[in-house]
């Protein structure tokens, strides 16, 4: 990170350094779920043009429904963290809807938008760390051949969930200004220690 700061010539400090790393992480995290919600784009518009716009939806969203489990609940888990009061989770799909996730923000309005905001990002967090934790933890122990497809299949079906809906990029844009103070304070610490 140095480096990088020398190149644009901004004084080398923690308090620089976690400032560029409180403009990079929401943008990293915004980045990965819009890239992997453009590929699933891309993918579905494929299998369109082979077998019909029905079918691709189904083989897209229903065949990696797991993925759609851990998206629901990883915006309830970080709701639930962040102080607000999950009031349901629904995972049966309705047309284009596979599952959704009602809470109500809690606190002040300081709370409030950092639980929207948090929650918004939560599929492509909580997707990132649940893969690799698989990658690390799981991956070496796989020994049968079947290990090895049904690894792949949860794999990729959380990774295909791994986006942010349009409501969702809304949330984390009411949220944003306590998130990028939550995230420089803790950057700061962590630098410090």
């Amino acid at each position: 990170m140095s480096d990088f700061l020398q190149l644009i010539h901004v004084p080398d400090n923690i308090f620089t350094e976690a400032l560029v790393w409180t403009i990079l992480i929401p943008l990293l995290v915004i980045a990965a779920g819009n890239i992997i919600r453009a590929f699933n784009s891309m993918i579905t518009a494929g299998l369109s043009k082979v077998m019909g716009a029905g079918p691709a939806f189904v083989i897209r969203n229903y065949v990696t429904y797991p993925g759609t489990i851990h998206h629901e609940f990883a915006h309830a888990l970080l709701a639930t963290v962040t102080g607000a009061k999950v009031t349901s989770i629904t995972l049966v799909p309705r047309g284009q809807t596979l599952g959704q996730v009602e809470f109500i923000p809690r606190g002040n309005i300081f709370l409030r938008s950092l639980q929207l905001s948090i929650s918004a990002v939560a599929p492509v967090i909580c997707g990132g760390i649940s893969l690799s934790l698989m990658y690390m933890f799981l991956w070496q122990k796989l020994t049968e051949w079947w290990h090895y497809p049904l690894f792949i299949y949860f794999f990729v079906s959380i990774l295909f969930h791994m986006t942010m809906s349009t409501q969702d990029l809304k949330n984390f844009v009411k949220g944003l200004i306590p998130s990028l103070i939550v995230i420089y304070i803790i950057t700061l610490a962590v630098l410090a220690f």
